[in-house]
């Protein structure tokens, strides 16, 4: 196991940690943790499970992102690879994070950002009416919107997300933070 690998899954196992101790302290969040995160072998797999719950609506429905997503994660090991480094960036990044429980849970740029990766992995797969469904719902649902023929590195912050646009021609490099309305 590569240091990249072993990093990676000591990130999975923290939180996981995290949000058992959370489970016990708030029981109203009990079954959602457990069915977002602890329920979850990967963090590539509980991150395509809470996407989909998001983004799901009448035409797509979450058990269907879900898989999809799963299937990106797994024909893909580098957006998996990104999503740590995002989620770490974060972390390191935003006082306000407080670990990374709070921001896998609960930030919108980092939803917007992952859910971009699954977008830009569909365009590349020439599978564009897909990613542009996505990139659709991704600026409905957190108000960021990424184009899926962007590129964007990883280790990237997108901090509150709120009015952030990355066209098409974009190029965005690794550990770069981007703030609100940008």
């Amino acid at each position: 196991m590569s240091n990249m690998e072993t990093d990676f899954s000591l990130l999975w196992q923290q939180l996981r940690a995290k949000a058992a101790e959370l489970e016990s302290v708030e029981p109203l969040l009990a079954a959602y943790l457990r069915r977002t995160v602890l329920e979850r072998a990967s963090l590539a797999e509980a991150i395509s499970c809470l996407l989909a719950d998001k983004l799901a609506d009448d035409s797509l429905v979450a058990c269907d992102l879900a898989a999809l997503f799963a299937d990106v994660y797994d024909a893909s090991p580098t957006i998996g690879d990104a999503t740590c480094r995002d989620l770490a960036a974060t972390i390191d990044r935003d006082p306000a994070s407080h670990g990374g429980l709070n921001p896998f849970l609960n930030y919108k740029g980092f939803h917007a950002l992952q859910a971009y990766r699954i977008s830009h992995w569909l365009w590349a797969e020439n599978r564009m009416a897909l990613a542009f469904w996505l990139q659709g719902r991704i600026s409905e649902v957190f108000a960021v919107d990424i184009h899926p023929a962007a590129r964007v590195g990883a280790g990237v912050f997108i901090d509150h997300g709120t009015g952030v646009v990355i066209g098409e021609t974009a190029v965005v490099e690794d550990d770069v933070s981007i703030l609100q309305n940008v």
